[in-house]
């Protein structure tokens, strides 16, 4: 597997895992008018564009197929991180989720937050995350349950 910086060549695979993980992964954690609220059937490309051309995002290739990606800011908040359901708990979330702390530790910043679903808390939590609040935010029409989360990072890490 090879982790490299996000291209725009790479935007339909990073639409293609977003979309497939929430129907597959996050299916048990949430109904079907949720999961269709989060991620719709015909994704707003345009939306995606802009809302990565604002982010870091480095994405996960295994094969030449995108096994997953994450983005963040610069001051340290994950926006995103999805794998493909074909890897997943293979350590693809976890190996780009060290490089990013890796990057903002270097950068000195010292906190990660990040919005988690029902079904990223766990990965969250085995990361050394702690729950600042458990939210409902409206998305489309529909309410999904959410954590707000955060890590302090230590410079003697």
């Amino acid at each position: 597997m090879i982790q490299r910086r996000y291209e725009p060549g790479d935007l339909a695979g990073i639409i293609e895992v977003y979309t497939t993980s929430i129907q597959v992964l996050a299916a048990p954690f949430y109904s079907r008018e949720q999961i269709s609220a989060w991620a719709p059937a015909t994704p707003d490309v345009e939306r995606w564009k802009q809302k990565l051309s604002r982010l870091n995002t480095i994405v996960a290739e295994a094969d030449g197929f995108l096994a997953g990606f994450i983005s963040y800011t610069n001051e340290g908040y994950l926006d995103f991180l999805f794998t493909h359901p074909k890897l997943a708990r293979r350590g693809v979330a976890t190996r780009l989720y060290l490089e990013v702390e890796s990057t903002l530790r270097s950068a000195g910043v010292l906190k990660i937050s990040t919005h988690a679903s029902l079904a990223a808390r766990p990965f969250f939590d085995h990361h050394g995350f702690q729950v600042d609040a458990e939210e409902s935010v409206e998305c489309r029409g529909a309410y999904l349950r959410r954590f707000s989360m955060h890590k302090l990072l230590h410079a003697a890490d």
